[in-house]
C-alpha cells in the first residue's frame, strides 16, 4: 500500500468494493494479501496509485533498508520499480532515490510506476550496474540496495521451468557476477550508511557465503541487526528467524507462503 495515498484498511475495502478478498499481511505492516477475486493490477486503487503488486518477501527489502526522508538513495537493479517505488514512499517522497536499470526500455517502466504512485524523487538512470562504482562519487549514498540478479530457484512455485533450465554451472557464473557487482558499489556508501543485498533464490553460494565473503574483503562493513522491531516479531513468529539474528534472513515458501528470497543489512563502519 502506497502510504501516500490511503492506509491498509483504506486499500481493503476499496478491494473489497472490487469483488477482491483480501487481508492484512502478517509479514508487512504496508502489505495486503489477495486470496481471491480478480487482479489487483486491474483496479481504480492500482490505477490510482494507491497500491503496487508484489511478492510478501519484496516487501520486506524497503522496510528492512529503513531508508528516511532526505537520504540520497541508490537501487542498482531497479526495474520494474517496485522496491525503488517503496524506498521512495517510505521517504514520504522527500529525498532521492536514484533508480537504475542496465535496459533503457526498462527505465521507461520505472517512470511509469513513479508517475502512477505521484513519486517525484524517483530519477531512473540506465547503466551497467558494474559501472556504478566509478559513475558516481565514493560515499555519496546514505543507502545502496543490490537487488542482486540471481538463479531464481525462490519463485519456482511462479516459474516451475527454472527447475530445468538451471545448472550448477550457471549458479556458479551468477554468483560470480553478483560478487562484482557488489563489490563495485560498496564505496558508494557513505561512512555509516546501509548497503542492503538481496536475492529471489534459496542458494547459499548466492546468499549468505556470498555475504560472508564480501566481509572477508571488506572489513570496513559489517553486518546490521538492527531491523525494526515490528519486522522482527513477525519473522520470528513465522519462524523465520531465530534468537542469533545476525542481520539477514533466509524467506521459504514453508515459512509465510511467499517466494524463497534473502536479504542482508550491512553497515559501513563510521
Amino acid at each position: 500500500v502506497n502510504p501516500l495515498r490511503g492506509t491498509r484498511e483504506n486499500a481493503i475495502a476499496m478491494l473489497a468494493d472490487a469483488g477482491i478478498e483480501a487481508e492484512a499481511s502478517t509479514l508487512s505492516p504496508y502489505g495486503v494479501v489477495a486470496r481471491r477475486g480478480g487482479s489487483l493490477a486491474d483496479t481504480i486503487g492500482f490505477r490510482d496509485g494507491r497500491w503496487s503488486v508484489q511478492d510478501e518477501s519484496s516487501m520486506l527489502v524497503a522496510q528492512a533498508a529503513q531508508p528516511a526522508a532526505g537520504m540520497t538513495v541508490l537501487d542498482c537493479c531497479a526495474a520494474p520499480g517496485g522496491k525503488s517505488t517503496h524506498l521512495a514512499e517510505l521517504m514520504r517522497n522527500v529525498g532521492k532515490v536514484i533508480a537504475n536499470d542496465l535496459h533503457p526500455h526498462k527505465r521507461a517502466l520505472i517512470e511509469q510506476q513513479a508517475q502512477r504512485l505521484g513519486l517525484s524523487c524517483i530519477e531512473a538512470v540506465t547503466g551497467d550496474a558494474a559501472e556504478l562504482g566509478s559513475r558516481f562519487a565514493p560515499a555519496s549514498f546514505d543507502l545502496v540496495l543490490l537487488d542482486a540478479p540471481c538463479s531464481g530457484l525462490g519463485v519456482v512455485a511462479r516459474k516451475p521451468e527454472i527447475k530445468w533450465t538451471k545448472s550448477e554451472d550457471d549458479i556458479a557464473a551468477i554468483a560470480s557476477i553478483q560478487h562484482q557487482l557488489i563489490d563495485s558499489v560498496a564505496s558508494l556508501v557513505k561512512p555509516g550508511g546501509r548497503l542492503v543485498y538481496s536475492t529471489c533464490t534459496i542458494e547459499r553460494d548466492e546468499n549468505e557465503r556470498q555475504i560472508d565473503r564480501f566481509l572477508q574483503q571488506h572489513p570496513d562493513y559489517e553486518l546490521d541487526a538492527n531491523w525494526p522491531d515490528e519486522l522482527l516479531a513477525s519473522l520470528r513468529e513465522a519462524g523465520a528467524v531465530a534468537a542469533d539474528f545476525r542481520g539477514d534472513v533466509q524467506l521459504l515458501p514453508s515459512h509465510v507462503g511467499s517466494d524463497g528470497f534473502y536479504i542482508a543489512t550491512l553497515r559501513r563502519r563510521a
